[in-house]
C-alpha cells in the first residue's frame, strides 16, 4: 500500500470564495483532539525529521505549498502539498521530513491524540528498530527476548525463556520451541511443530506442519537422559508435513524431506528422502 495517502476535504465554495468544512470522523477518519499550524517558514530550513509512535495525523496545506518526504522503514515516497481541499494521512510508526516551503505557506496538521512527548522518536536509527521490531501476538506466551527483528511469532505459540531466534522468521501458530534451541534467519515454522531442547535450526530453513522433532531414544516417563541429543537442521533445508526427525541427526544443507517420512539417519547435502524409514530418492 502506497505512503502517500491523500483525504479529499468537503468544499463548499462559490463564486464569493472557498470553504471547507472538516468534522471529527467524518471528513477526517479520527476524532481530532489536537490541531497546530506552521507558517513564517524557510525554504530552505526543513522540518519533521521525527516519527509517532500511535498518533495518527492528517496534514493540509491551506495555503502555499511544502513538499512530504514518509518513510516506513522500507519504502520512502513524497508528495507536494499544495490545495487547502486536500490532506495528506499521516499513520503511526511513520517517518516524516517537510522540505521546500513555499514563501506564503501554512501547513495545518490535524491529531488524533494530545501531545506526548513520549509519543515522539526523533532518532533515525531508532525509529528504524522500532518499526522492525519482532511482532509477537497477544495470545501467545513468548518468554525469550532473544528475537531477531521483523520475526512473527503467531497466536497460541510458546516459546522457552532461552530460545534464541534470528531476524525474519514466521513461527506459526500452535507451535512449541523449549530451551536450548536456537534458530536462524528466515525460517519458517508452520502449525503445530514441537521442537524440543538440543534442535539447531540454521538460516532459510522451511519446516512443514506437524513436524515432529525427537531429542531422546529410548524416552520413559520421568526418567530423562543425562544430556539430550543434538540435531542440526543446515542452511536451506526443507522437511515436508509430519516428517519425524529421531535425535542426533544432521540435515544436510539444501537437503529435502518428503512429507511423512521418518528420518533415522543424517541426511546428505541436496539429497531428497522419502519414506519409512527415509530413503534417498535423488538430489536436487
Amino acid at each position: 500500500m502506497s505512503l502517500v495517502q491523500l483525504v479529499d476535504l468537503p468544499s463548499f465554495g462559490d463564486d464569493r470564495g472557498g470553504l471547507v468544512a472538516i468534522e471529527s470522523n467524518r471528513s477526517i477518519p479520527f476524532e481530532i483532539k489536537r490541531l497546530y499550524y506552521i507558517f513564517n517558514t524557510s525554504d530552505n530550513k526543513p522540518r519533521g525529521f521525527h516519527a509517532h509512535i500511535d498518533l495518527k495525523q492528517i496534514a493540509v496545506c491551506v495555503k502555499g505549498s511544502c513538499r512530504f518526504i514518509l518513510d516506513d522503514g522500507l519504502h520512502k515516497e513524497e508528495v507536494v502539498l499544495n490545495s487547502p481541499t486536500q490532506g495528506l494521512m499521516i499513520e503511526s510508526l511513520t517517518w516524516r521530513e517537510m522540505h521546500d516551503f513555499s514563501e506564503d505557506c501554512v501547513l495545518l496538521v490535524l491529531a488524533n491524540g494530545y501531545y506526548d512527548e513520549d509519543d515522539y522518536i526523533r532518532d533515525y536509527d531508532q525509529f528504524l528498530k522500532e518499526v522492525n521490531k519482532p511482532f509477537i501476538h497477544s495470545l501467545s506466551d513468548v518468554q525469550s527476548n532473544q528475537i531477531g527483528q521483523n520475526t512473527r511469532i503467531w497466536q497460541y505459540s510458546v516459546v522457552f525463556k532461552k530460545v534464541q531466534i534470528g531476524e525474519n522468521c514466521n513461527i506459526c501458530a500452535h507451535t512449541l520451541i523449549e530451551n536450548d534451541v536456537k534458530i536462524g534467519n528466515n525460517v519458517t515454522i508452520k502449525s503445530g511443530v514441537y521442537v524440543w531442547e538440543g534442535v539447531t535450526i540454521e538460516d532459510n530453513v522451511f519446516i512443514g506442519p506437524g513436524v515432529s522433532f525427537t531429542n531422546d531414544k529410548k524416552p520413559s516417563s520421568k526418567q530423562y537422559p543425562k544430556y539430550f541429543e543434538k540435531t542440526i537442521v543446515e542452511q536451506g533445508a526443507s522437511i515436508g508435513a509430519n516428517a519425524t526427525i529421531l535425535p542426533g541427526i544432521k540435515i544436510g544443507r539444501n537437503a529435502l524431506i518428503g512429507a511423512g517420512a521418518v528420518v533415522t539417519k543424517d541426511v546428505p547435502e541436496n539429497a531428497i528422502v522419502i519414506g519409512v524409514p527415509a530413503y534417498i530418492k535423488g538430489y536436487k
